[in-house]
């Protein structure tokens, strides 16, 4: 994913600063993004427009309405505005969850059951056209199946390498991570990751490192500190990836800690997590990525 360089750094040491925390060192501890945009319900899995200043996350319970939408909320100042629902990706009668936005801000991609699709959950994508996001359609290439489809990142300068969860035959058990490539503007097929990456148990949500040699994955294992954690591997020279390593405390409590993302400029990295200390359900939190990002 490119690097655009806005001022998140100074922002995060604000925000760090506030809640008396100390921003260097390696005991900085996650941050949680506030009552504004966590509730009582779920809030979970964003992503941000190029600028860094509009963010997209899955949001439950918003509005008067029950159930999963796509909220949208503004940066003003260091603070965050009321989240509103994306009427134009999300429905009252059917799932959407897990957005990514494309570098540009053009294109907005979800999970969702909705009908039209090829299995029991596909990855959707929506246009912005003339200040508004179209009507989401069915993602071409290899990424849906009659199976399950979800959690989809992309890598790359260029976006040619595009990894997503999917329960898909060929797997090593439920969830899996897959990924494809763009060659000559063509998809290729999915390929597994292998046993390194994958087990009997749930892996899902790969997120590129900036570098693109690592993906912090989120899973449960027996070491884990509880429930979810947030784990990464790396890729070597030959395209081997690593078995996984948890991220540690700094990140993963005895609850579920998953999903995450970065800012735009790469400085911050943000997930969802059920620990003590939040809002209720699943809330946002973040941290600084130097604090992690040595962690292979």
């Amino acid at each position: 994913m490119p690097s655009i360089k806005r001022p998140y750094q100074n922002i995060l040491a604000a925000m760090l600063a506030i809640a008396g925390m100390p921003v260097l060192g390696q005991e900085v501890q996650p941050v949680n993004m506030g009552p504004v945009i966590n509730s009582a319900s779920r809030d979970a899995e964003p992503t941000f427009m190029p600028d860094g200043n509009t963010m997209y996350f899955n949001c439950f319970n918003r509005q008067g309405r029950t159930g999963s939408d796509i909220c949208v909320s503004d940066r003003v100042g260091d603070s965050w505005s009321e989240p509103r629902i994306v009427e134009a990706v999300s429905s009252e009668q059917y799932l959407e969850v897990e957005p990514l936005l494309s570098p540009d801000g053009k294109q907005l991609y979800v999970m969702s059951d909705r009908p039209g699709g090829k299995g029991r959950t596909d990855i959707w994508v929506s246009d912005w056209v003339d200040g508004d996001w179209t009507e989401p359609r069915n993602l071409e290439g290899p990424f849906n199946s009659e199976y399950s489809d979800h959690c989809l990142y992309f890598g790359g300068e260029n976006w040619e390498f595009a990894y997503w969860t999917s329960t898909r035959p060929g797997g090593f058990g439920g969830n899996d991570i897959w990924m494809a490539e763009r060659i000559d503007g063509q998809w290729q097929e999915a390929v597994n990751l292998g046993p390194n990456v994958n087990s009997a148990v749930s892996e899902h949500h790969s997120l590129p490192s900036p570098d693109g040699r690592s993906l912090y994955i989120t899973t449960t294992r027996a070491e884990g500190f509880g429930g979810e954690d947030i784990y990464v591997t790396t890729r070597d020279a030959a395209g081997n990836w690593s078995q996984l390593v948890n991220l540690g405390e700094q990140v993963n409590s005895d609850q579920h800690d998953r999903c995450p993302a970065f800012s735009p400029d790469l400085s911050t990295f943000f997930f969802d997590s059920e620990r003590a200390g939040g809002y209720g359900n699943k809330d946002l939190w973040y941290i600084p990525y130097s604090s992690i990002e040595q962690i292979r």
